[in-house]
């Protein structure tokens, strides 16, 4: 039987070099089933632990989990820091059930009673549980607590569950578009179950395959799904699909390694690029100090015409977020751990903590970086004499330029914009009719949302999302001309609006140039399209506000 690719739902991510704390893994071996034991869940756990400690996840192993999966869950998820991969493996008994639910009917006389009434659902067996746990949950856990770029779930469960009802057995499909950025992937067909005596050979395949460094996520699965087939005589077919932007590919591994420190700054002389994670997991990438040409070169057009071009010094080096400050971010900044958040309804469809965070007003914004001081000085990873604060709109345009020079950081075509930005394109106006100014002929794979952070391609510096996704919020007071000289910067008022740089989801090519400037009202909420944003820096030097 020939192997069917899975690549016509995989988008194309970056290969994203990460070293070992940004990929995580979570496997558990349930086989102590009384009498039903299940010894080659133990034996698939520890060949796979085993290949992806080599390839530099750190890796949990929880064996014969009794009850609480989520409490497992709850507490393996926020591991990764954003950008990373999260990868959770079970291999145990999973089954369909009859799910028990109760609603509220009234009767002819007025009164009311409770009826209960049964769905069909499917989950996976703890040990002593006389319930599953259902996948659905399983992955709302996923979607509410993960800060990884890649979520990746894999259950090996097509062993037929001797305590299931025969019409049970097998899991039911869920669609993948509810674990954002990741895959889901069934040791069998939706309510397939393997014949016995054949054990699955999903484990070993994922451990050469899946492991194997720069080879495409699409690729290694393609290849995890001809040799079960191969060595199942054609018994066992996996099902994997995935919730990534279309035509994109995302390396799960890479030979590349980052230059980072987790604890406080790295010593010595940073170079562009080099990366460092603070305690709440955030990433941030240094920008050396410099010389560039601000704004947009050319004859002025009605948008273009406040980015004349200027001469501009940034006279000290500093560190700015790799990603858009996620919702995850602003929670553990604010409440000290990862704290469920809602993202702006009707556009972002999910509870998501690698969604950027689009429900804060340009006013608001310095309590969100006075939190992040307060916990990273609590945590001793504050250096003395630096801070967290928005980038000046000088910053924030030598951030993204990263020593080009061109309508944008990769060039000038903006054909070649799909790859590296969230923009207005012809998925927009698919979905929309009234995003009527969208460019047809581009698909950058994401519709009327913002994505995940680092759901495209980074600058040459490796920071993402700085053309479309989210505006971002500076630290300047909006003038009708840039602001050139050494380290320029534009005092805010109370009133007035800020300058917002990069262009959002909801933007055209020409407003996701690196040189094009727009504002939003200092009082503003992020508006009803959800597309304003930030990304804060760490830097040594001050912005004093004149009494």
């Amino acid at each position: 039987m020939r192997a069917k690719p899975l690549l016509s739902l995989l988008a194309f991510l970056p290969c994203v070099p990460l070293f070992a704390a940004d990929r995580t893994a979570l496997l558990i071996a349930n086989s102590d089933y009384g009498a039903h034991q299940l010894p080659e869940a133990k034996a698939n756990v520890t060949k796979l632990a085993k290949a992806l400690e080599q390839a530099g996840f750190t890796v949990t192993v929880k064996e014969n989990v009794e009850k609480d999966f989520r409490r497992e869950f709850e507490a393996f998820l926020p591991t990764c820091p954003n950008g990373g991969v999260s990868l959770v493996y079970y291999c145990g008994y999973g089954s369909g059930f009859d799910r028990k639910l109760s609603r509220t009917i009234e009767k002819p006389d007025g009164e009311k009673e409770k009826e209960y009434y049964y769905e069909p659902d499917s989950g996976i067996w703890s040990t002593k549980g006389s319930t599953p746990y259902r996948i659905d949950d399983l992955v709302r856990e996923f979607r509410m607590r993960s800060h990884a770029r890649l979520n990746l779930l894999v259950l090996d469960c097509a062993y037929k569950y001797p305590k299931a009802k025969e019409n049970q057995q097998g899991l039911m499909a869920i669609d993948p578009k509810t674990l954002p950025g990741g895959m889901i992937c069934y040791a069998a067909a939706p309510g397939k179950t393997l014949p016995v005596g054949t054990p699955s050979a999903l484990a070993g395949s994922l451990a050469r395959h899946l492991t194997a460094r720069d080879r495409p996520l699409g690729e290694a699965m393609d290849a995890v799904q001809a040799e079960v087939e191969k060595q199942s005589g054609g018994k066992q077919e996996i099902w994997a699909r995935f919730s990534l932007p279309k035509n994109k590919t995302v390396h799960v591994t890479s030979s590349r390694k980052r230059n980072v420190a987790t604890t406080k700054l790295p010593p010595g002389n940073p170079k562009p690029g080099d990366e460092w994670i603070n305690s709440l997991g955030m990433v941030f990438c240094w920008c050396p100090p410099g010389k560039f040409r601000m704004g947009i070169d050319g004859p002025p057009t009605p948008q273009t015409r406040d980015a004349a071009p200027v001469d501009a010094t940034i006279s000290k080096g500093f560190w700015i977020s790799k990603y858009e400050v996620a919702l995850g971010d602003y929670s553990r900044a604010r409440y000290g751990r990862t704290k469920p958040l809602r993202g702006p309804s009707g556009f972002i469809p999910f509870n998501v903590c690698n969604a950027p965070l689009t429900t804060i007003e340009p006013s608001g914004v310095s309590g969100f970086t006075k939190n992040l001081n307060t916990a990273e000085s609590k945590a001793g990873m504050l250096p003395k004499g630096w801070s967290y604060r928005l980038p000046t709109e000088a910053e924030w345009e030598y951030a993204c330029r990263a020593g080009s020079r061109g309508r944008y950081s990769f060039g000038d075509s903006p054909k070649d914009l799909a790859r590296f930005a969230n923009f207005a394109d012809a998925e927009l106006l698919r979905q929309d009719s009234d995003f009527y100014y969208s460019d047809p002929n581009v698909n950058d794979g994401t519709g009327k949302r913002p994505s995940p952070i680092g759901s495209y391609e980074p600058n040459a510096w490796g920071i993402h999302d700085m053309h479309g996704n989210v505006n971002e919020i500076c630290a300047d007071r909006y003038l009708n001309s840039l602001p050139g000289g050494l380290d320029p910067w534009v005092q805010r008022i109370k009133e007035g609006n800020v300058v917002i740089r990069g262009g959002a989801w909801s933007s055209t090519s020409e407003y996701c140039q690196a040189g094009f400037r727009n504002s939003a009202g200092h009082k503003d909420k992020s508006g009803e399209f959800a597309n304003v944003g930030l990304r804060v820096i760490l830097s040594s030097k001050e912005l004093t506000e004149k009494k």
